[in-house]
């Protein structure tokens, strides 16, 4: 969860969203899709929008990396 490799792979990852996207919305819609194969919730979206600007789109990143959803097939 907070290995070197996990974070660089949240920084490469940011880095994909930030190239393929404009706008936090859209990075945020692209990060649920590549990371969880569904488009985020109403308030997901809010959420994920209002971390990313506070914290940085690679944090929003790591926490989809460590969601129990990306680690676990259902």
């Amino acid at each position: 969860m907070n290995s070197g490799f996990v974070q660089e792979q949240a920084k490469t990852f940011a880095a994909r969203l930030t190239r393929e996207a404009s706008g936090i919305d859209a990075q945020v819609n692209l990060a649920f899709a590549i990371a969880l194969g569904r488009a985020p919730r109403d308030w997901e979206t809010r959420e994920s929008a209002a971390l990313a600007r506070e914290h940085g789109l690679h944090t929003l990143c790591w926490g989809l990396l460590n969601m129990s959803e990306f680690l676990y097939v259902e």
